[in-house]
């Protein structure tokens, strides 16, 4: 169990550990990435507004750790600056945390997300003097200490909340060893978990080095970003009644900073009222909506409560579809209603005015006068009814997936749903997002998309892709949502993420070899990515454990097919053959292709057409036939040229019976063809 909290505050000078390394005033250059098997170039990637920028490896087999120097821009790096930085509230933790980083060189902070549990790690790191600060970023099947890295005067961070895969033997044990093998390398690693992860054997083999820190006060936390928000003159703002019940409710980091939000917003003390209704949820405006219909008995109340949650998951669409939506939730919730019952029932607009919605024209919404009732009414709806959220969410993904209700009404639902996932850090929404139909894919993949931009659900997005690729038993639907992820505005703006799941998909046994989709995933990264896609074809194609291991050989094979297949990848694949490094690769490939169990007809097509893309082309066919004549000239090859020599009509195609005499060989149809 956690230790008792304390609600004293506590400053950065609280606790005095020795710093492991001198301070220094800039970072040292980034190493090499670590990992077993490591190879080929590192590449460094950044994400939406230069937030991320991960260094990965293109990693194929194996589990792997790609490092994220933490830039100076990060904002919970400047939260976690000496004149912002607000420490936990309980303070014998926040110094426990020092003690056993120092005693450790590892400290698990098990707290909940939304508690401000990143920045005091970037904090933490910071106070005990290391010279860079990186987030370790792991792609593994299963999370084990092997690939983590061992550098000197390194402060790392790894969130292993909702961990993407299982926890390997004795890994309490191994995480103290490996703490003490970074501590005697000035190095520390503050490992970030929640109390639903961390349990059982794991949580009492880490005791030792595991604190409990809270979310800092309220009040002198909103001080803070009020003044980092260049809005001092609003910090005496804060000693108003309308803020008195906030203070006294403490809420947590991410709330905090809501409302620091509101306030520097708010354009004169009288609207500031306003804005602390917005941040509180406006819990009498709330309560007062799911209070109608009481004297009616409790069917009329859960008819309008129905319409109340509905309108607010689909606040501005037509009228039609929040009533629709609010009589799936009541047969959702069992409420089985016969045709006469139906009729009987509260007409739809009286349903839409008890509901408190507002018509504007077809179009309903609740309370412009309160732009942020809709969301408030669904936060009221996850804290009031927490054992029904399985079945809330399940109800709001069938809202989605519902082909009656039109496209651009389902796109307001699952853009609330993002929201409220993102707000609440809820991955279980987009679990399950994920389990929309395949009707509804391009709206599942433009919502994961944008939720993709919040740090958080962006890494346990991507933990999600590659369980889905990598899992033998995950269904197709998830598998295609991937693809299309990846091969879509995520997958361009982190190509080497995309480009490892692309290739585990397109090699699964359980899928036909070459489809389409996969196909168009690669072409649309080709376009927008040429240079990592050529370097991702070269690292796996020269690794020789992919020709050792008839899993890794189709992963690798299946992704050079994807590549050849569009005039962009033939393009790009032609380029790379005209390196005498990459050639032999190259044709190695295309050899591999042809003896695969199932890639030979695949293989032979993108031969033929190849030949007719090229025949004419007078820049390329030249270059074209030559690497065909290394692909097919030894013996093994060339009972291949008997398939592609004649084409439809009967006749010897000419640009093969050319490319076969530069074998060396006389053009004499075999007795297999049957032609004259």
């Amino acid at each position: 169990m956690p230790p008792p909290t304390s609600a004293a505050p506590v400053g950065p000078a609280a606790a005095q550990p020795q710093p492991l390394v001198p301070r220094t005033d800039g970072p040292e250059p980034l190493p090499q990435p670590v990992g077993p098997g490591s190879t080929g170039p590192v590449f460094n990637q950044s994400g939406e507004k230069g937030v991320q920028a991960y260094n990965y490896n293109l990693y194929l087999h194996g589990d792997y750790v790609a490092r994220n120097e933490v830039p100076p821009t990060d904002p919970e790096l400047r939260a976690a600056a000496d004149d912002r930085f607000v420490p936990p509230r309980n303070a014998e933790q926040w110094k426990a945390a020092h003690e056993a980083a120092a005693e450790s060189g590892v400290v698990v902070l098990n707290a909940p997300a939304g508690t401000g549990r990143r920045t005091q790690a970037l904090r933490l790191l910071r106070d005990l003097g290391v010279r860079r600060l990186e987030e370790l970023v792991p792609e593994w099947s299963k999370v084990s200490t092997g690939p983590l890295p061992k550098d000197g005067g390194c402060g790392f961070v790894l969130d292993l909340s909702s961990p993407s895969g299982a926890f390997e033997d004795r890994f309490a044990d191994r995480l103290a060893a490996h703490g003490r093998e970074l501590r005697a390398m000035d190095s520390c690693l503050v490992v970030l978990t929640t109390p639903d992860d961390w349990d059982g054997k794991l949580a009492d083999g880490t005791a030792g080095f595991t604190v409990w820190p809270e979310s800092p006060d309220a009040r002198p936390l909103v001080r803070a970003e009020l003044r980092a928000r260049g809005a001092s003159d609003r910090v005496n703002w804060l000693d108003e009644a309308a803020l008195k019940a906030v203070w006294s409710g403490n809420p947590p980091v991410g709330e905090v900073r809501r409302l620091a939000d509101l306030v520097a917003k708010a354009a004169n003390r009288d609207e500031l009222a306003e804005k602390v209704g917005e941040f509180t949820n406006w819990p009498t405006v709330v309560d007062g909506l799911l209070q109608k219909g009481e004297a009616a008995g409790p069917d009329a109340v859960l008819a309008i409560r129905a319409t109340v949650w509905a309108g607010a998951l689909l606040d501005g669409a037509r009228r039609s579809s929040v009533l629709r939506a609010g009589d799936m939730l009541q047969e959702r919730l069992g409420r089985e209603r016969s045709p006469i019952q139906v009729l009987s029932d509260a007409t739809g607009a009286s349903r839409l005015r008890a509901a408190g919605l507002e018509s504007d024209g077809e179009r309903v919404h609740h309370a412009t006068r309160n732009p942020g009732l809709a969301m408030a009414i669904l936060r009221n709806l996850c804290t009031e009814f927490p054992n029904q959220q399985d079945e809330i969410r399940g109800w709001a993904v069938a809202v989605v997936s519902d082909r009656n209700i039109p496209e651009a009404d389902a796109r307001i639902a699952a853009r609330t749903l993002r929201n409220l996932a993102v707000e609440r850090r809820d991955r279980a929404v987009l679990d399950a997002l994920a389990e929309a139909p395949p009707s509804r894919r391009p709206l599942t993949v433009e919502t994961f998309t944008e939720a993709a931009g919040d740090p958080e659900i962006g890494r346990y997005l991507q933990a999600r892709l590659l369980q889905w690729v990598s899992n033998s038993r995950t269904d197709e639907n998830k598998v295609d949502m991937a693809i299309e992820l990846c091969g879509g505005a995520w997958g361009q703006r982190h190509p080497l993420l995309a480009l490892t799941r692309l290739n585990k998909a397109a090699g699964r046994k359980e899928r036909e070899l070459g489809t389409e989709q996969v196909r168009r995933a690669f072409r649309n990264l080709v376009t927008a990515r040429p240079e990592e896609v050529r370097t991702a074809l070269r690292q796996w194609l020269k690794d020789p454990k992919v020709w050792s291991d008839p899993k890794l050989e189709r992963q690798v094979l299946a992704s050079f097919l994807a590549v050849i297949s569009s005039d962009e990848g033939a393009d790009l694949v032609l380029a790379e053959a005209r390196d005498p490094a990459a050639r032999a690769l190259v044709v190695k490939a295309w050899q591999g292709l042809l003896t695969l169990e199932d890639g030979e007809e695949p293989g032979l097509d993108q031969l033929r057409r190849w030949s007719d893309r090229f025949e004419q082309h007078d820049a390329h066919r030249d270059a074209v036939q030559a690497l065909f004549v290394d692909v097919l000239a030894p013996r093994g090859y060339r009972a291949f040229f008997d398939r592609v020599l004649i084409d439809g009509s009967g006749a010897v195609n000419p640009f093969w019976r050319e490319t076969l005499r530069r074998t060396g060989e006389s053009v004499e149809p075999s007795e297999e063809t049957g032609a004259p």
